[in-house]
Order: C-alpha cells, then structure tokens, then sequence
C-alpha cells in the first residue's frame, strides 16, 4: 500500500508538468505516424524490408519516454533534497526506487503490448509481442537508472538522456552491421533484443536479460552512492 501511495504521488507530479504529461503521448502520436506514415511513402521508397527495424524502435519508444518522465521526476525530488529522507520513511530507499522506476516500466510494458497490437507494421504473434515487450521495458529501466546515477539534476538528466539512447544502437546493427561485427557489441541489451525480435530464440532472450541485468546493478549501485 505504501508503495502505490508514493506510485500516486509519482503520477500526480506528471499531471502537474504540461511537458512530462505530452511525452507520455508520445507513442501514440510516433506509433501513428509509423503505422500510416511509412506504408504512404512506400512507392517513393521500398521500406517493406526494414518493417522489423520500425517494429523494434516502436517497441523500444514507450520504455524511453516513460524512462525519460521517470529520471525527471526523480531529479527533481533529488533537487528538492526529498530522496536523502527516504531511508528513514516507511517506504524506504527501495521501495521509493520500486515506485518510481519499477512501477512505471512495469506500466511502459502492458503500453508497450498495446502499442505494438495497434500499431505494429508486421504480423508479429501476441506470445513475440509480450517477450519484446518485456525486453524493451527493462531497456527503459536501463536509461532511467543511467540517466538518475550520472545526472546531478533536471538539466544534466535532459542532456544524458540523449546521450543514453545510444543504448539502442544493437537495433540497427543487427540489419546494418556484418554478424561477426555485431558480436564487438555484445555487451549491448538492444542487441539481443533485436535478435531475438528476428530469431524467437529463448537463447538471445536470456542473454538479453542477463546484460539487463548486470546494466541494472552497476547503475543502482551508483546512484545509492550518490544520494546516500
């Protein structure tokens, strides 16, 4: 219950920032213009071959922005100075963490699920969708703790986000870039998340979580040293 209250207070700070609120739109609007936009210009140029590539960056897109809204929110309760009290609260250092990162990627993945049934430019099966899904919504958790671990407030943040889409770089490699090429970037999540888009290999899944996750640990680490 202490969780989903400071959850509700997460979401009552976006509803209060005109610009952290049309970024949570942001998918419906790019997702729009993926669906329809690309399969108009489809005579001027031949596209049809690279409707994965758009897939996975549709896929990827929620993740981002809801990552991006997260990282905001966060800095600005570090400016404030809220998260050096959060120890001694009932929620607690984790659970802050829990609500404003878990909670949202863990909303980023079902709108993910939605936004790739509605606006998916190839015929992907729903068991595909939810695996990619998940993937990319732990690529999201990935750039919010990237971007809360190096970024000393709202300003820095906006500057590192950019900076930590290069995460996603393992998409186009994977259409891009030779095979022996690709494995340089082994240590890439987007990498295995793209491969495994293409192949539904259980194997490139696993190997996509496991990065995540070591990812994951090195940026939590980091950012309790600087807040605590």
């Amino acid at each position: 219950m202490k969780l989903f209250v400071s959850f509700k207070q997460y979401l009552i700070q976006i509803t209060k920032d005109a610009m952290l609120f049309i970024v949570c739109l942001a998918p419906l609007i790019c997702g729009s213009l993926f669906k329809f936009g690309i399969p108009a210009v489809e005579n001027v140029i031949i596209l049809k071959a690279y409707y994965p590539l758009f897939d996975l960056l549709l896929a990827v897109l929620t993740p981002m922005m809801i990552s991006y809204v997260s990282a905001m929110v966060i800095l600005g309760d570090i400016d404030e100075g809220i998260t050096k009290y959060m120890a001694v609260t009932p929620v607690g250092k984790s659970g802050y963490l829990i609500s404003k990162l878990v909670f949202p990627m863990s909303a980023s993945f079902f709108m993910t699920i939605i936004v790739m049934m509605i606006f998916s430019l190839t015929r992907t099966a729903f068991v595909q969708i939810i695996g990619i899904s998940i993937l990319a919504s732990v690529l999201g958790l990935i750039m919010s703790m990237m971007v809360i671990s190096i970024s000393a407030n709202k300003v820095e943040g906006m500057a590192v986000m950019k900076l930590s889409g290069i995460i996603t770089i393992g998409i186009p490699l994977v259409f891009f870039a030779a095979e022996n090429v690709q494995y340089l970037f082994f240590f890439l999540p987007s990498l295995w998340m793209a491969k495994f888009f293409l192949g539904y290999s259980l194997i490139y899944f696993t190997l996509c979580i496991a990065v995540s996750a070591a990812w994951i640990l090195f940026f939590v680490k980091k950012f309790l040293k600087k807040i605590y």
